[in-house]
This record gives C-alpha cells, structure tokens and sequence, in this order.
C-alpha cells in the first residue's frame, strides 16, 4: 500500500520534508530519486535548527527534532546523536516554504556554514583525514549548487508570472506566421520556397557574422573574463556566459556550419528543387482545399498529453506503492518479555505497549515489492505503445484525407467533412493496422532503452574500449532500425488508407512501389523534407531573432511595454521552443501531405496510363514535369 503525503493515514500531513536537502542538489536526482529520509509534516519549518553536540540542553534538543513516523524523540533509551546517525530524526532544518508540497529552504545559502558544521558533527568527522575534506567539500558544493538553482529557478518563475500575457502575444503571432506561411504556400509556392531557402541561408549567415563579431571583440578586450572558475561555476546570471569568447566561438562554429551546409545544397541541388516545388504546391492545394486538416493535430497532441499524464500518475503510485517495516526496541533494562525479542517485526496498530514494559513498537524501514520494477519496466513500455498508437492514428487520418482529395477526378467532387470521414474509418477498419504497427516501435524502442540500461552499467563496471565500441554499435544498429520501421510503418499506413488493406499487405507493397521508384523516393521525397523543415526554421528563426532583439533592448520603442525581467533570455526561449512546437504541428501535416500525394502518385504512374479507362489523377503540372498527359483529353 503506498503511503502518500495528505492521503489516507496521513491525511493532515500533506507536505514533504527532506531530511538533508543538500543530497537533493545533484542532476541525477531526477532520475536516481532524492537518497535522503523524507517525511510528511503537517507544515514547513518556520525556525533554524541545527544539531550541536557541545549543546547541554538535550531536553529542549529533543524537543526540537523532526523524526521520522513512529519515533518518538522524547524517549531517552536512544540517544540524539544515535537517532541522527540512524537517520531517524533530521540532524537540521531551516525556514522553508511549501513548493508544490515539498519544503523547500526560502535561502539556504545563508545557512551554508551551518549545514556543514552540522553534517560535520553528525556524522563525527575529523577534519584532518582527506576523506572527510572530500566529503565536507561535496556537502558544500551541493549546498551551492542548490542555492544557485534555487535562485535562478525562482528568477526564471517570476519572469514567467510577469510575462505570461507577452508569452501568449509571442504564440499567438507564431500561430498568425505559420498560418500566413501556409496559406502563402498555396498561391506562390515557388517564391516562397526559395524565399524561404535564401531566407535561411541569409539568417545563417548573417547568425555567423554577428557571432564571430562578437568573438573578436571579446578577444581583443582587455577586461574579457573577469570570473574566477569557482564563480562561473556557481554564477547565477545566465548573462554573464556571454561575455565569455568561448560561448560565441561555439556559436559561430555552429552557424558557420549551417551556412555552409545550407549554401551547398542550394548551388547543387538547384534543379530537383524545382521539382519538388512542384511536389509541395499541390500538397498546398490539397491543405488549403481541407483547411480543418490543419486543426486535427490538435487532437492527437491532447491524446498524447493524456497518456503522458496517465504515465506520470502510474508512475507516482507505483513509486509511492509499498509498506511500512516495524520492528521491536528494548529500553536499557531490555524486554521484559520472554514471547518478545529485539527487532522482531510488529504491527504498530495491534501493539499493546503495557503487555510488554521497556518494549516500544517503531518504524524500521519502508519495504518496496520486488515486482514493482517490473511495473516500472512495463509502464515505460505502455507510454511507448500509447505514443506511437496515437501518433499512428493522426497519420492514418491525414493520409485517409488526402488520399481522398488526390483520387477525386474532379476536386469539386471531395467530401466537405473530409477529415471526419477519414477519423471515422481509421476508427472503424483500421485500429488494429495502428495497434500493430505502433507495437513494433514499440518494442525496438523498449530494446534500445534496455541497451542504454546495459550501456550505463557497463561503464560503471569497466573501460574496456572494444566492449563500450560493441555497445556503440549496437545501440547504432537499434537506431537505424527503429528510424526504417517508423518509414515502412508510415508508408504502411498511407498505402492502407488509399486500399484499406492490412498492414503486412499494406507494408509489403508500399515498401515493393518504393523499391521500385528508389530514385524518385531518394530525390523527391527527401528534398521535399528539407524544403519544408526549412520553412520551418525560417518562421522559428524570425520569431526567435525578433524576440531576442525586442526583450534585449535593442528595440527601444518597445522598452517602455516589457515588464522589468530578472533575465531576458527566459521569454525570448520559452516563445522561440513554443514556437517550434507550433510551427511543427502546422508544417506535420505539410509533411504527410507529401508523404500521401507521393505514394499516391507513384501508384497513379504503375496503375494508369493517361487512357479514358484509366485516366491520371495527378495534377497538370506534375503531369508537365514527367511529360505525361491523358489523351482522352487531346481526343
């Protein structure tokens, strides 16, 4: 049964209390969990206290302790420095507050010196022996470590909560932007494709100049880096990295790279551009003809939130899912007991302390089942199952949509609740193609998780290079597979929605029609990948160069609007990944699109030959591009 803060039992109990909130401070806490006694309380500590073992007031001591469930502090058969020691009872505790029913310090950098002389007496350490100064400077560092934490995660919080009506003002114009993109896509998709690749290349461009700018000016500046190492290390202002050279030479390497990368594939890709212009400005036609199509995304985005929250709360009560160990203390003079020894479990509930003089029924240890990893294991694998279903589904939707626009001979002619019909047969004809497919990715991404669990182990255990190569490769291998199932899998799924067959059928033949138009797939498909990603990064970079320039001051008219900020950065990073996430669900159905029209058309190739009985579908200017054309027209 687990035991969580202000539910049953300890219901007037709703916060959490960590014992030493300095073991909290390391970044595996996330992972590994807080290695420290935790304990509900019915509230925070409002006082400072620390253990001094020269103290001779051992009664208002005792009296001052927090320990944990079933101890009792006031008992002297145990000792205070014994109780500490055994992790029973906290060794100190500052003025805190009530964050999300945890007790967090309000600042516990000042009381810095005063942990560690109380982790120092705790635990009886001589300062003279190495291992105790690692173990003080470890404390320290942690100590640090979370004040500085504390002080920028508060920063960063109150930045929040004093722009969210600009953060929402920055989303709703990347919404605006990526929907003026699409709908410009559909009239003059030509310009603005190369718009968007000279646009790109000039953002990286100009993102090199202005980075390398600032390197040389760093380097040629006599006051550079005036930081010890130990302040950038424990420095709570993120501003203070840029005036490091070495941050803006990062920087330029990386864009520099984009630039070039970006520059060479227009120089010599020229060419198949132009065809897959062709490509995307029917993709184009075909969003702009369903417009709600754009809106869909929101549905799977929600489902995934719900299962990402299931996953989360499963994950809390398997973590909190346990029982308490109790066990028997003897006073000094020992049980007075002949059925009773010491450290014999008990029932804390049933135990009648009178029947048994000097024995005391406490809390010994909380016991985990064996079998809750394996629920772990098995939670992990259901998020994985129910992500990649729900990411399925949103594809055989789309494709379902599109497929019927691409097979209306006349366009006049498809249906006005195109996405609706298309849900309604995945939901009818298709959920097992979609339970199926997603459970393969499901199970090669379960095996490349177990991989990396091997992987982490196998560096604690040895250096051996050729063993840690091997794994490298096969954690590779996992990754490549998982990447050639996710595009068998896609393809499945636009072949099912054109045919409705199943999906081995649907997996067999799309992947035979793709092998049999290889160069086609290879030039088209991928450049039209690239095109749209970007388009993408194109609307992402003007929102995010835009903020930066606004919220750092560099546009003075809009000095006198922003609220006072702790640090720029947090808005401007927070409305450029917004951003990004906005511009992906626009930009995804894009992609399918393509996807859809491709496979569509490659079938149209195979299975017709421009004939009154079997007419092309595609477009004229696809039809112009591959010098094809039905001839019952001409006649």
């Amino acid at each position: 049964m687990g035991r969580v803060c202000g539910r049953g039992e300890l219901q007037n109990k709703s916060v959490l209390l960590f014992f030493d909130l300095t073991r909290c401070a390391s970044p595996k806490v996330i992972a590994t969990g807080c290695r420290t006694t935790q304990v509900c309380v019915e509230k925070c500590p409002t006082t400072n206290w620390f253990y001094d073992p020269l103290s001779n007031e051992e009664e208002n001591m005792r009296m001052d302790l927090i320990c944990q469930d079933g101890i009792d502090p006031m008992d002297t058969s145990f000792g205070v420095l014994d109780l500490i020691k055994e992790e029973k009872c906290a060794f100190y505790y500052v003025e805190s507050k009530a964050i999300g029913h945890r007790c967090i310090p309000t600042d516990i950098a000042q009381h810095a010196n005063s942990i560690i002389e109380a982790i120092k007496a705790a635990y009886g350490l001589d300062t003279n022996d190495f291992e105790i100064l690692e173990v003080l400077f470890k404390a320290m560092k942690n100590v640090m470590r979370l004040a500085v934490f504390q002080k920028v995660a508060e920063g960063v919080f109150q930045d929040v909560k004093t722009t969210w009506w600009v953060l929402l003002v920055g989303f709703g114009i990347a919404m605006l932007v990526s929907l003026l993109w699409i709908i410009l896509l559909r009239f003059i998709s030509a310009i603005m494709i190369w718009f968007s690749l000279v646009a790109f290349v000039g953002l990286s461009g100009f993102g090199a100049y202005y980075t390398l700018n600032k390197y040389l000016t760093l380097r040629k500046s006599v006051d550079n880096s005036t930081m010890s190492r130990a302040e950038f290390e424990y420095t709570t202002e993120v501003s203070r990295y840029t005036e490091l050279e070495t941050t803006w030479l990062i920087l330029f390497i990386i864009t520099v790279t984009i630039f070039v990368v970006c520059l060479l594939v227009l120089i010599f890709l020229r060419k198949r551009i132009n065809i897959a212009i062709a490509l995307i400005g029917q993709a184009s036609k075909a969003v702009g003809d369903i417009m709600s199509t754009l809106i869909f995304p929101v549905v799977p985005y929600l489902l995934q939130l719900i299962f990402l929250a299931l996953f989360c709360v499963v994950g809390v009560l398997l973590a909190s899912a346990g029982k308490t160990e109790y066990r028997i203390m003897c006073s000094e003079d020992g049980c007075q007991c002949q059925d009773i020894k010491e450290h014999d479990t008990c029932i804390f509930e049933d135990f009648n302390k009178s029947s048994c003089p000097g024995a005391s029924c406490q809390f010994f240890d909380y016991v985990v089942d064996p079998h809750i990893p394996w629920l772990h294991v098995y939670n992990v694998f259901a998020l994985f199952w129910s992500m990649f279903f729900v990411s399925a589904f949103g594809e055989m939707v789309l494709a379902g949509t599109f497929a019927s626009w691409y097979w209306a001979f006349n366009k006049s002619d498809v249906p006005t609740l195109a996405v609706t019909e298309s849900f309604g047969r995945t939901i009818r004809y298709h959920i097992g193609t979609l339970a199926f497919g997603s459970l393969i990715i499901a199970i090669v991404r379960m095996i490349r998780v177990i991989m990396e669990y091997i992987d982490h182990k196998i560096r604690e255990k040895t250096d051996s290079k050729i063993v840690r190569c091997l794994m490298c490769c096969c954690r590779c291998c996992l990754w490549c597979l998982e990447k050639f199932l996710k595009f068998i899998n896609r393809n499945a799924y636009v072949y099912c929605a054109i045919y409705g067959k199943n999906f081995c059928v649907s997996a067999k033949n799309a992947f035979s029609l793709i092998m049999r138009n290889i160069a086609r797939v290879v030039v088209l498909d991928k450049v039209t990948d690239f095109l749209l990603f970007i388009g993408k990064m194109v609307v992402v970079g003007i929102i995010g160069v835009a903020s930066f320039f606004i919220f750092s001051g560099e546009v003075k008219i809009m000095k006198g609007y922003l609220p006072e900020m702790n640090y720029y950065h947090t808005p401007v990073i927070i409305i450029t990944i917004g951003t990004f996430f906005i511009t992906t669900a626009f930009f995804s159905v894009y992609a399918m699109a393509v996807d859809t029209l491709f496979l569509c058309f490659l079938v149209d190739c195979e299975k017709n030959d421009g004939s009154a009985e079997k007419p092309y579908y595609m477009s004229k200017d696809l039809m112009k591009i591959l010098d094809k054309k039905n001839k019952f027209k001409e006649e």
